[in-house]
């Protein structure tokens, strides 16, 4: 039986995963500019281009699990890890290449940026260690839970069941912070 997460087919599907994830991003914003410039229809074909390179990246998703499915877990670990090697990088090189060449400023930016990397992998991480013990919608102590489709507030040990104002399942609660 062939192994697909130890080949390099499984690597090359990664690649173009990520690949497909930048240019996404890349779309997106450029997308944003042409419709600052008034380009509308432009913009809606950045767009659409935009969610096919989505579709592309969950069909390269199915087949490189071989109908497996990957926990939440699991891809929580590997965009943790992205968001901790991003962070390395603007940190180490980017800024420092920056800095090097006179653009002080760019490398403030780039620092500013992968501090935000470094606090969204800490929130990953708190994320998977509640999730790893079953305390995602559960806490110990009355806290704040919010409805991230309509921004409905309660107060609980548990999340909602249902939320009470878009009816919303507990999968939309999260927990605030103090």
């Amino acid at each position: 039986m062939k192994v697909m997460d130890k080949s390099n087919t499984y690597e090359n599907i990664i690649k173009e995963i990520e690949s497909r994830g930048k240019n996404m991003a890349v779309l997106s914003v450029f997308s944003d500019r042409a419709r600052e410039q008034g380009y509308f229809t432009v913009a809606d074909r950045l767009d659409n281009i935009a969610r096919q390179e989505s579709e592309h990246c969950k069909v390269l998703y199915r087949i490189m699990q071989e109908g497996d499915e990957v926990d939440t877990l699991a891809n929580l670990i590997y965009c943790a890890g992205q968001l901790h090697a991003s962070a390395k990088r603007l940190k180490e090189a980017f800024a420092t290449t920056a800095r090097q060449e006179g653009f002080e400023y760019i490398a403030g930016v780039i620092e500013e940026v992968a501090k935000v990397d470094s606090a969204t992998e800490e929130e990953l991480k708190g994320v998977m260690s509640d999730l790893k013990v079953g305390k995602l919608y559960k806490d110990s102590k009355i806290v704040k839970w919010q409805c991230i489709k309509c921004g409905y507030l309660s107060h609980g040990a548990d999340a909602p069941q249902m939320c009470p104002l878009c009816s919303s399942q507990k999968g939309f609660f999260q927990k605030l912070q103090k």
